[in-house]
Parts: structure tokens; sequence; C-alpha cells
């Protein structure tokens, strides 16, 4: 059984407005609605979960009847943990993925999948085109090998009992799945991104949105 996740909970502070980004408006439709309408109808997933804040619950209750709704936690790694408390027993295999990004595609859910069949973890990403530069007190302390240095995406794929026991064991704070699943000594594949997968974190990003709608 493989099963769908998308996170929904978060506050976008970055956004800049009253509404959460993955609740904005485009044609008739909130901006996860694409990403949840995408997974729904992909013939290899079985269940969605969708994850959004107490403040929203009610809200997003009644308007969607496609997906199961979980109140979420206060930040990512909670929610995750949520997610996979509320995976059906069958579970075998768990799909990651950030509301903020409306456009994933069937190709790469489809090769997410089939990637878990040989892997315990995956990730979407795309080589980084620009030269990287770490940097200290606004001096360049270090500039990077490009080629070794890629953006990852989501959906963050994982075999869901080890996601599982790895969440129970990890006791530090994490930005993501990958991460966790990293610490524990697993090393998650990578398979080819796409630019349209991209994710909403500003205003001007609406732009480029608005295009692709």
């Amino acid at each position: 059984m493989n099963v769908a996740v998308i996170l929904a909970a978060g506050n976008s502070s970055r956004f800049g407005n009253k509404t959460p980004k993955q609740f904005q408006k485009f044609k008739n439709k909130m901006v996860f609605e694409y990403s949840l309408n995408t997974f729904l109808k992909h013939p290899e997933i079985d269940e969605v979960l969708l994850l959004v804040s107490n403040k929203y619950y009610d809200f997003i209750n009644e308007k969607i009847k496609t997906c199961k709704i979980f109140v979420g936690g206060k930040t990512r790694q909670e929610s995750s943990l949520i997610a996979l408390k509320n995976c059906s027993k069958e579970t075998k295999n768990i799909l990651i993925h950030d509301a903020a990004r409306p456009f994933i595609n069937n190709e790469i859910i489809s090769n997410c999948i089939n990637t878990l069949k040989s892997n315990v973890a995956v990730c979407p990403a795309l080589p980084s085109i620009d030269t990287i530069a770490q940097i200290n007190n606004d001096e360049i302390n270090k500039v990077l090998t490009r080629s070794e240095l890629f953006h990852l995406q989501t959906p963050q794929g994982f075999s869901y009992s080890i996601l599982a026991d790895c969440h129970n064991q990890i006791k530090e704070h994490v930005t993501d799945d990958i991460s966790i699943i990293q610490k524990c000594g697993f090393k998650p594949k990578i398979i080819l991104g796409s630019k349209k997968n991209m994710k909403i974190t500003y205003k001007e990003d609406f732009e480029i949105l608005k295009v692709l709608i």
C-alpha cells in the first residue's frame, strides 16, 4: 500500500500574508488542491493524508471530502510523525509532499515508488545551475563544488516501517524526513525532479504560479 502525505500545517511566515500560501486560491482551487488531485488520480497511490493546522482544520474538513484530514504539529517533524501514526497498518511506502509544491507530476510519483523497490528512501532533486558560496560575515569563505550540489524537492519517499522506526529513534529537531533517515545511517537515493515542481515561498513566486496554471 502506497500512502501520500501532504503537509499543509505551516503558517507561511516568509510569505507575508494572513492566509498561508497553501490556502491561497487560484482558478477556484487552493494551492494544495493541485497536488492533492494529482496524488488522488495516480493509479499507484492508495490513500492520501492531509495535515493542516488546528486553525484551518474545520474549514478544510468542510471543503475537502476526498482524503483523510488530520491536525498537524507545530513543526514539520511533528506533522510527519502524526501522519505516520495515522497510516493504515498495510502501508508499505509513504510519500511526504510539501503543500506549497502544486505541480508535482505523475512521472516523479511513479519514479519514487519504483525506486523504493530497492531503496529505503528517495528524493527528487535538480542539479544546481548556480555557483554556491559559503559566506561568513558577508565574505566568501569557500566556493562549493557545483557538480556535488542539488536542490532537493518533494515528495520524499520512504519505506514506511523504516521511517517510523527512525522517527522514534531521533531526539533532535531536523528540517525534513530525509535528514531523519540520514541521521539513522541510511543513504537516500536521488532521482530527477522538475523545474515546475517549485516551492512557493514568497509572494513573487505566485507570478510564476499563475503562468504555470
